[in-house]
């Protein structure tokens, strides 16, 4: 599942890709090695008013609407696809608080020869553009007048990208669907559920990296490189217009 990913966009970039109307919160700045409890830029639609969509930040891991504990939840980082409508800690955030997770790629680890450590691997667009994942999030008030948010990204299977290295993955949102999927007054669940498939083969390339991703105290650009003879393996074929 998605446990560690690539912000490196800038907010005035993010802002325009995604088509937010103002930008409410930023990251420190470019991080290749985020990991739970840290903070990811999301997308949301502000209820009240104009219903305008907004771009800030979260901490990565939802704490529900009903939780007492506001310490960082990093077990909810991810949430299935197929039961986070229903399932007691993410069912009210997926009636009313659906968000676009913004990251520029993300690492996956395949499993390795009994006795050795996992080998990761790197996965962004073949495009080289954002992507826009299904996320959840949740809000309250944190003192000092200021707001506590908290994300998870749903995960649905693996296509054929990424099946070779991991048998899920993030559920990515072409631009047609953004809106629907942001509508905080769309309730059906039907019709929501049907957003979140797998992604078009070809969409996504992958290399391998250095086992230093292991440490999400490193947070350098080198995190990405490919390792030595390691190339992008892109699944190929046809992306249509609409990602």
């Amino acid at each position: 599942m998605c446990g560690r990913v690539v912000t490196t966009s800038s907010p005035e970039e993010l802002s325009e890709y995604l088509g937010a109307d103002a930008i409410v919160g930023v990251l420190d700045g470019p991080d290749h090695n985020v990991a739970p409890a840290g903070r990811l830029p999301i997308v949301w639609v502000d209820p009240t008013g104009g219903r305008q969509h907004l771009l800030g930040t979260a901490r990565w891991g939802l704490l529900p609407e009903w939780a007492t504990d506001p310490s960082p939840s990093g077990r909810m980082f991810n949430a299935r696809a197929e039961t986070a409508a229903t399932k007691p800690s993410f069912r009210a955030a997926f009636r009313h608080r659906r968000c676009l997770v913004a990251v520029d790629g993300f690492y996956e680890w395949s499993p390795s020869a009994a006795g050795s450590a996992s080998q990761p691997w790197f996965v962004q667009r073949s495009d080289g553009a954002p992507l826009a994942l299904a996320g959840l999030f949740e809000a309250r008030a944190d003192g000092d007048d200021s707001v506590l948010r908290t994300c998870t990204i749903l995960t649905v299977d693996a296509n054929a990208d990424l099946a070779p290295v991991h048998h899920r993955m993030p559920a990515l949102l072409p631009e047609c669907q953004w809106a629907q999927w942001l509508d905080p007054s769309d309730h059906d669940r039907s019709s929501l559920n049907s957003l979140l498939v797998s992604a078009p083969d070809g969409l996504l390339e992958r290399h391998r990296v250095a086992r230093d991703v292991n440490d999400a105290r490193r947070k350098g650009a080198g995190l990405t490189t490919p390792m030595d003879g390691s190339e992008l393996v892109d699944a190929g074929g046809d992306q249509e217009a609409l990602w």
